[in-house]
């Protein structure tokens, strides 16, 4: 691992780096609206349908396994993302003419047939 741009933390793969961004987004989420687990997935009959508190209870529910395969799975997504996006910002060469030029105006040895 490298060290960080700040020098006091290292760098790590991109799944630990995408679990750090969520947990600081989650973090600043928790300050700026709330307490998210009075609102969500409480077990009421609203929450039996909402696609979002169907979501969290899932991911409170999930083993410590799954969790990890889950980071695994999104590292490697995002790689490959990056891939296909510095892969998509190179500039491929200039592709050669396939069409073959034919003159029709005169024979191949030069000489006029009309």
């Amino acid at each position: 691992m490298s060290e960080g741009p700040s020098g006091d933390e290292p760098v790590g793969s991109v799944g630990e780096e995408a679990a750090k961004l969520f947990g600081a987004l989650a973090d600043w989420a928790g300050e700026h609206v709330g307490d998210v687990d009075e609102h969500l997935a409480t077990g009421s009959t609203e929450c039996l349908y909402c696609p979002v508190c169907r979501t969290v209870h899932a991911v409170r529910n999930a083993s410590p396994e799954l969790k990890a395969q889950l980071t695994t799975a999104a590292s490697s997504f995002l790689q490959a993302a990056a891939g296909l996006l510095s892969a998509a910002g190179t500039t491929p060469p200039p592709a050669q003419p396939r069409v073959q030029t034919i003159d029709l105006d005169g024979d191949p040895d030069g000489e006029d047939l009309s």
